[in-house]
């Protein structure tokens, strides 16, 4: 029996999906596990597999559309089931509860007609030929009843009939555009709601070359949870900065000598693998800084679990290195790749980039020298690395060059006081000026 495949709710928090790309097409047969569709979440594209042997019978959203979690994207079931009441039921539906399309449809149409002149009929025709030209949602193959017919000539739309989604429909009605003038980037030409975002009615030029135009660049469900996530934090937490220069002349010999000696095995420790080693053993011998605040409780984490910044086309992802002080540095090295490799891909498990204690933010090979960081919740503190880099230094009291780096500490001043986290970023300098250290300890 034919139904509705909704869009599924990867987690808890998720409210809406963006479809990614459909992976099959109408009248194509499924076997269980079969990928469907990819649908992008949050911080990750996430596969949507079917778990019944059906058939694809209907796509009900294109490429690009936003839709609510549990809203239909599709009809399956098995060949030659009748989906016309389905199809039905659809076309009176609205993501989110809101009333029925085929109930608001006419009403922007049948407003748009001037008061003081009155609308001619058009001349009788036949219904059913009325209703070939009617494309209201919910109405095709319907009986027009007398109402619809003594108002035909108001909403009657000649021409062609429009592909375009529900979604594209109700935003160009609220925003007063005529669908049929935007052009789609969906299947087939179908419009969707990027498209209607980003329609730009014509303008009309007198000579003067036009200006460039706006972009305007919908924002992504990442863009939108870490603009929510990182406000809370910002407002919520009160923060306290704490800066410190380091000496990295031992820390780049140390590099010097292992990557030399892993280098016929083909491996390679990178700075922000050094750093982020350092992080850890730093919250293992202050374990009151691995914590996060909580109304009655302050939670101190048992794992060291530490997040690592990745850089996105559309926004920021923090991988979690579980355990990171007890993995040596090669290992730590070997798994950050493979981390930041899938979060870039867009394939990280929602477990693998949440509920890190503490997070490293490293813009020093960008050539920053200095920066703050917001806070990454649930933790309740964040390492921004600045570069690495020689400069003038004094040395047994003569004037010198050293490899030195600037790091500052966000604090969230409800768990860490400032001596607190004066005393994290000691243990923190005595690995970075002493790295055998991270080796040995």
């Amino acid at each position: 029996m034919a139904e509705f495949f909704e869009m599924p709710q990867a987690t808890p928090t998720m409210e809406f999906g963006t479809l990614g790309e459909w992976k099959k097409s109408e009248g194509d047969k499924l076997s269980p596990q079969d990928v469907i569709a990819v649908v992008e979440t949050d911080k990750a594209a996430m596969d949507v597999e079917v778990f019944d042997s059906v058939v694809l019978l209907k796509i009900l959203a294109a490429d690009g559309d936003e839709i609510p979690a549990g809203f239909p994207i599709a009809i399956i079931g098995q060949e030659g089931d009748d989906i016309s009441a389905l199809m039905e039921q659809f076309a009176s539906m609205e993501p989110g509860g809101a009333a029925p399309a085929a109930e608001a449809a006419p009403a922007p149409e049948a407003k748009s007609a001037p008061a003081a002149a009155p609308v001619a009929k058009a001349p009788a025709a036949p219904k059913a030929e009325l209703n070939a030209g009617w494309t209201g949602p919910g109405y095709a193959g319907k009986p027009l009843d007398d109402a619809l017919m003594e108002t035909w000539g108001t909403f009657h739309v000649e021409g062609p009939k429009v592909r375009s989604s529900p979604l594209a429909r109700k935003l160009a009605a609220s925003k007063g555009i005529d669908v049929a003038s935007v052009t789609g980037s969906g299947p087939n030409g179908r419009v969707v709601k990027a498209d209607v975002e980003a329609y730009k009615a014509p303008s009309v030029s007198y000579g003067v070359a036009a200006p460039k135009a706006d972009e305007i660049v919908r924002n992504s469900k990442m863009r939108k949870v870490i603009a929510g996530r990182l406000k809370e934090s910002y407002l919520d937490a009160p923060v306290f900065f704490l800066t410190a220069v380091l000496d990295c002349d031992s820390l780049v010999a140390f590099r010097k000598d292992l990557n030399g000696q892993l280098a016929e095995q083909g491996l390679k420790v990178s700075y922000n693998d050094l750093t982020v080693a350092a992080v850890a053993k730093a919250l293992r011998d202050v374990p009151e800084v691995n914590a996060s605040w909580g109304p009655d409780n302050i939670t101190r984490f048992g794992s060291v679990d530490v997040g690592v910044a990745v850089a996105l086309p559309d926004g920021l992802i923090t991988p979690v290195i579980r355990q990171a002080d007890k993995k040596s540095l090669v290992q730590l090295a070997a798994e950050t790749k493979d981390l930041v490799g899938r979060a870039r891909d867009r394939k990280l498990d929602p477990s693998e980039y949440s509920g890190a204690g503490f997070a490293v933010s490293n813009l020093g090979m960008m050539q920053i020298d200095q920066f703050t960081a917001i806070i990454n919740p649930p933790g309740s503190g964040i390492l921004a690395v600045g570069a690495l880099q020689q400069e003038p230094v004094v040395k047994n009291g003569e004037l010198a060059v050293g490899w030195r780096m600037k790091v500052t500490m966000t604090c969230d001043h409800r768990v860490i006081d400032g001596a607190l986290g004066a005393r994290f970023l000691q243990s923190f300098r005595g690995y970075i000026e002493n790295p055998m250290r991270i080796v040995v300890l």
